[in-house]
């Protein structure tokens, strides 16, 4: 948990996601309530990340002279 707290600010989307389905992994049964809430984070970061990358890449496809919106 320590290590989840030192990224926690400026998490690497792929470190992040690993180590929170790791943490939810040890945790198990034992806590189901704080397993959940490990891998819907994990989850959001994933899907956060993955619609940044989408997002950056239709901007780079935007012809130069045309008007956004």
């Amino acid at each position: 948990r320590e290590a989840l707290v030192w990224i926690g600010h400026f998490p690497p989307a792929s470190l992040y996601s690993q180590l929170c389905q790791l943490l939810a992994l040890t945790l198990g049964d034992s806590d189901p309530l704080g397993t959940a809430g490990l891998l819907a984070e994990s989850l959001s970061v994933t899907a956060r990340h993955q619609l940044l990358a989408i997002v950056h890449a239709r901007t780079r496809w935007v012809p130069a002279g045309s008007a956004a919106g």
